[in-house]
């Protein structure tokens, strides 16, 4: 039998009138594409699959759509900006005489949605699902829709498929540790779909996966996808111990309270972790604590520059998350967020405009509030375009906004003494080591979003 599993093409930004000013960002190497990276939700899919079956894996962002290709079963995933385009390919293999099913974070949230564009949805996590729809599929009897039923055990889910990739497309790997988020921020759905309880992979696990990596890339740029790796010390400790012995650099998420660990981020950086990804979110004492129930983020706010520069003197990049249109946000905070970047000299910035998403209770509380322009315009979800009626500003100036910080935070000088901050850092360290071998000959780019 032949399945085709297919990611559809990234979006990244929707709104048609400020394509030309994005574009003119991107140049400047503002924005990278996000498919630098392929998910790995198909990569399992594909993993569970037996062998029996020829799998493809399509990857539309560097691969046609073979429409003229019979399969016996078409598997997509999508994020909530990819939902419109999934929606259309499976109409039209549907059209064709192909059975579709649809999974992924958007169908888990919006199953009822998905199903009038598939034969089959997929809700929640796979790993024990999707064996009981392939069995299914032989007898021709698919089911509207497969649920997972409670927490996936981790240690059970299968090495990806990284086999299945060009190696040439992709210029970082992704790798996951573990699931779930205990925060509950209020724009986030991730912890609705894998539950607020951390659930890890074995040491053991992790470290088979990534050698399966290093045999397919030479050198890779490993990002881990987990929304907070670091939770629980000890098993972080070992599993660090042995990332050391892999030789790998590699990118990481974290919350900002690493840094009072002045050892554990030593270990970091000795195990290869040149980048850790922090959501700062806003410099608003009352936004922290809007966006969090437990105000967890709020307490940490007057620790932010000194806690970055602990964790950058080490020799970590600190790449900072805001989210610009939250309700305590006025035309300042643009300015504001703009000299924290600069001044901190933050290694890269992801700046995203507050999004609706599905899932999420900021999506629900908008909702009472009537204050959502495009309630399922789902290509204009890509956190790039304004969906939103901001409190205290025109969605205008948020757009605005939303430029100036960035041509600000990488404009040519704040560039340069970004470099420069980085080289006198890696120079105490490393001495006088060639500045390519420290990873620094394309900054800022190279990790710019």
């Amino acid at each position: 039998m032949r399945v085709a599993l297919i990611n559809p093409r990234e979006v990244l930004i929707g709104d048609r009138n400020f394509m030309s000013i994005f574009d003119g960002l991107s140049k400047k190497y503002v924005f990278r594409p996000k498919f630098s990276g392929f998910g790995l939700g198909l990569l399992v899919i594909a993993a569970l699959t037996p062998p029996e079956y020829k799998i493809d894996v399509i990857d539309e962002n560097f691969d046609p759509i073979p429409w003229k290709t019979r399969y016996d079963l078409i598997g997509i995933t999508a994020n909530t900006s990819q939902a419109t385009r999934a929606y259309e390919i499976a109409d039209e293999f549907r059209k064709r005489g192909n059975t579709v099913v649809i999974g992924g974070i958007h169908a888990t949230i919006l199953a009822d949605e998905a199903k009038e564009h598939a034969d089959s949805v997929v809700v929640g996590e796979a790993e024990s699902t999707w064996p009981v729809l392939l069995e299914d599929l032989k007898h021709n009897k698919v089911k509207p829709f497969y649920k997972q039923q409670g927490p996936i055990h981790l240690r059970l889910s299968p090495i990806p498929r990284y086999d299945l990739l060009k190696p040439e497309n992709y210029s970082i790997i992704w790798v996951q540790t573990t699931r779930g988020c205990p925060h509950d921020c209020e724009f986030c759905a991730a912890s609705r779909v894998y539950g607020r309880k951390y659930r890890r992979k074995s040491v053991r696990q992790i470290i088979r996966e990534l050698e399966v990596v290093k045999r397919i890339w030479d050198r890779p740029q490993v990002s881990f996808a987990d929304d907070n790796m670091f939770v629980h010390r000890n098993h972080s400790t070992v599993l660090l111990d042995r990332l050391k012995e892999l030789d790998i650099k590699y990118f990481a998420q974290s919350d900002i309270s690493i840094a009072e660990d002045k050892e554990f981020l030593r270990l970091l950086k000795d195990s290869g972790c040149n980048i850790l990804f922090i959501g700062l979110e806003t410099l608003s004492r009352e936004g922290l604590r809007q966006i969090n129930n437990n105000k967890w983020k709020a307490r940490y706010l007057e620790n932010y520059e000194r806690y970055i520069e602990r964790i950058q003197t080490v020799g970590i990049g600190v790449m900072g998350a805001f989210v610009i249109g939250l309700d305590t946000d006025t035309v300042s905070t643009f300015n504001e967020i703009a000299e924290f970047v600069i001044r901190n000299n933050l290694y890269a910035m992801q700046l995203t405009i507050l999004t609706p998403l599905p899932g999420s209770r900021l999506r629900e509380r908008l909702l009472a509030e009537n204050r959502i322009t495009n309630l399922n315009d789902w290509a204009r979800y890509t956190c790039n375009d304004i969906n939103i009626i901001p409190r205290n500003m025109t969605p205008e100036q948020l757009q605005a906004g939303f430029f100036s910080i960035h041509r600000r935070v990488y404009s040519d000088e704040a560039c340069t003494r970004r470099m420069e901050y980085f080289k006198e850092i890696y120079t105490k360290i490393v001495g006088n080591k060639p500045v390519k071998d420290m990873g620094l000959s394309e900054f800022p780019k190279r990790f710019s979003v």
